[in-house]
This record gives structure tokens, C-alpha cells and sequence, in this order.
């Protein structure tokens, strides 16, 4: 038990300082080759994390209730949290956020400068410390960042699939893609450290005809990023789209959505596009620690899974103090990297499962850092909480 622990704390205080052969330069990018992708002429395998709350956070997924901008500094925590577990790649779901006075569109039609702002900031930070980010454009449910139905409603109950809510969103799309970062002064559309565009974030009854619709407006919108298609149950008609270059899943055995990333990945690799895990809970009530490690094994050994993120990170607030639980309800799945006892994970229990994924992102990226996965294998199932 002590030399896990020794060995635990040399790990964490390498990270502390640079180490040969680790960049925090993001340059080119991320192409599609078929169902493959491509960076700078070599393949390009990833893991990452959601990072759900960074450019609109809400401690309770309420929508219009909690809505609050995360800090300089929390979202640089985030990103240096992801930064030490390998991490390659961040989904950002609250970049798709309308119908609430934080939010990048509050009202049909007018655009939030302050929320830009902090989209920016995000972007920013994420090249800073080496990492590309997948940034959602709409969501189909109604959490705190708002979604379709805020279109609908604008448009007194038109569907989301006709106009004029295409145009609408198109507006929405157009605005994000042709914003020029005011920290870095780059296009969103000429900036590599946006890895793609993700149309909707879970949205299961969206038309072949509308993903065609927007995935080729993107496209010419923006021909160097990826389009991800969002429809996590696509069906071989959405396949077919063009523009589309990446479609998903989502797993979580908590909500019978069970783990079934080689049948997935045969399927839509079949089909000449890429296969990402897009989202899947990591706690005690999707995976044994032991079935963790084995699912995350199999990502590694199938080059026919080009990456995953799990749901979701969470990072300080502040100096030793770590943002709040999201929901409490045991189904948002809040990973803090040192472990945090809630009403559903322990935090040992916690820590030790962050330390599997450390060592999965290393693995994913190729990264010297990789043997950490030796020093979980070799513990005797406790880890030391930290901050």
C-alpha cells in the first residue's frame, strides 16, 4: 500500500513540471480519412472528457434558475485537470445555449456578447494547455442551457425541422462559426483548436433530410472542421449524409444504455465514417472498477474507435474548493479528480477510477505517462483523496 501511494505522488508530482516530449501546441487539423482520422499526416486516436458547465455552468440543471459563468480561473483548472489525465479532446455542451439571460442567444435573434466572450475565453484556454474542443451547437432536452424547444417556442410551435426554425439555427450556427476570438483574434472557422462541429447533443428523431440540411451548411460554412453528426442513434439513412464525418454513442448502464462499442464501431466504420464514444458514465452504477478497466482496454485495442470522453469533469471553483455536485442525484456523473465523497461515489472509490481514466487518455495519446495503468493494476483497490 505505501509504495502505490509513493508511487501515486511521484506521478502527480511529475506533472507539475515539463517533461520531455509534452506539447501544449495545438497545430493543424483534425481531418476525416474514411472512417480514420488524420493529424498533420498521422493517424489521430484521442480520449478527453465532457466538459459540460465550462462556458455556461448550473449546479442544478434547471433551466432560467442557476445559470452562472465559470472563472479564468476554474476553466484553466478544467483544462489542466484534463491536461493530467492525457486528455486530448473536451466536449463543450454549453456552446449551444439560447432562451436564458446568460445564454450566447437569450432572445431570437440577439446574440450575448458576454457569453461569446466567455465561449472565447474557453476556446483560448483550451489551446493554452494543449487540447481541441467539440463544440455542441443546440441540445434536444431542456437543461439550464436551453435547447430546440426555445426555437420551437420562439416560433409559436413550429417544428424544428422546417422552416423558418432552420434558418433560425442556421442564424445561431453562423454566428458561432464566423465569430472571431477576442482573445486570440482567430476565426472560430480558421482556429485548429476547435476539433468540429456537433449538430444537436442527443437529439434521436432528428430527419435524414434536416442532417443533411445542416451538416452540408456547416461544411460550407467551415470546410476545414469535422462535422459530427449528434443523432447517437443514427440509422443507415443518416449514415449516408455526406458531410457528416463522425457519428456517436452514448453508454450508460445506469440507464440501460449498455456498453457496446465494437458492434457500434463495426457498424459506422462499415459505412466509411468515424466512430467516436461520445459519452459514458465512469461510477459504481455503470461499471465494477474491473469492468471499467476492460471496456476501456477493448477502446484502446480496436483502432476502429477513434476516441471517447467521459461524462462529465469537474474541477476547483476556487483554490481548494471544487465546484458543486451537479443535481445530487447520483445521475450527472461529476468526476473530480481527487476524489469527493457524494451521495452516490466515495472518494477513494472516486480518485482510483480517475486514475484508470489517466491512464486510458496517456494510453489513447501515446504518451510516456501510459504506465499508470500498471500502478492501478498493482494497487490493492484503495487511493489517496486529494485536491
Amino acid at each position: 500500500m505505501k509504495s502505490f501511494l509513493l508511487a501515486v505522488a511521484l506521478i502527480s508530482l511529475a506533472f507539475r513540471f515539463p517533461t520531455t516530449g509534452w506539447s501544449q501546441e495545438v497545430s493543424g487539423f483534425v481531418t476525416r480519412s474514411g472512417s480514420q482520422l488524420m493529424l498533420n499526416g498521422q493517424p489521430f486516436r484521442f480520449s478527453g472528457a465532457n466538459l459540460d458547465n465550462i462556458a455556461l455552468g448550473s449546479d442544478n440543471y434547471d433551466f432560467g434558475k442557476d445559470e452562472y459563468y465559470l472563472s479564468d480561473f476554474a476553466v484553466d483548472d478544467a483544462f489542466e485537470t484534463l491536461q493530467k489525465m492525457g486528455g486530448k479532446l473536451a466536449r463543450v455542451y454549453s456552446a449551444g445555449t439560447v432562451g436564458s439571460p446568460l445564454a450566447i442567444e437569450p432572445a431570437l435573434g440577439h446574440f450575448n456578447e458576454k457569453a461569446l466572450t466567455r465561449l472565447d475565453y474557453v476556446i483560448k484556454s483550451a489551446g493554452d494547455h494543449g487540447i481541441r474542443v467539440e463544440l455542441v451547437l443546440v441540445d434536444s432536452h431542456h437543461y439550464y442551457g436551453g435547447g430546440e424547444d426555445d426555437y420551437v417556442g420562439w416560433r409559436k410551435g413550429s417544428s424544428f425541422y422546417e422552416e423558418p426554425v432552420v434558418s433560425d439555427f442556421k442564424e445561431y450556427i453562423a454566428t458561432l462559426v464566423n465569430r472571431v476570438n477576442s482573445y486570440t483574434h482567430v476565426a472560430y472557422k480558421d482556429d485548429p483548436v476547435i476539433f468540429g462541429w456537433e449538430t444537436t447533443n442527443e437529439d434521436r428523431s432528428s430527419p435524414p433530410k434536416w442532417d443533411n440540411t445542416i451538416c452540408s451548411y456547416i461544411k460550407k460554412l467551415d470546410p476545414h472542421h469535422l462535422v459530427i453528426n449528434g443523432n447517437d442513434c443514427a440509422n443507415q439513412d443518416q449514415l449516408a449524409e455526406p458531410d457528416a464525418d463522425i457519428y456517436v454513442k452514448h453508454y450508460y448502464k445506469h440507464w440501460n444504455q449498455l456498453w457496446s462499442s465494437s458492434q457500434d464501431a463495426d457498424r459506422i466504420t462499415k459505412a466509411n465514417k468515424v466512430f467516436v464514444v461520445e459519452e459514458y458514465g465512469w461510477d459504481r452504477t455503470d461499471f465494477t472498477v474491473a469492468e471499467l478497466q476492460d471496456s476501456l482496454r477493448a477502446v484502446e485495442n480496436n483502432p476502429k474507435v477513434s476516441g471517447d470522453m467521459f461524462w462529465a469533469l469537474r474541477g476547483h471553483q476556487s483554490p481548494g474548493s471544487y465546484l458543486p455536485v451537479p443535481g445530487e442525484g447520483g445521475e450527472w456523473w461529476a468526476l473530480y479528480y481527487g476524489g469527493l465523497d457524494t451521495s452516490v461515489n466515495q472518494a477513494s472509490d472516486m480518485h482510483q477510477r480517475a486514475l484508470i481514466l489517466q491512464a486510458h487518455g496517456h494510453k489513447m495519446s501515446g504518451d510516456a505517462f501510459s504506465s499508470v495503468q500498471d500502478i492501478v493494476d498493482r494497487s490493492d483497490g484503495t487511493t489517496q483523496q486529494s485536491n
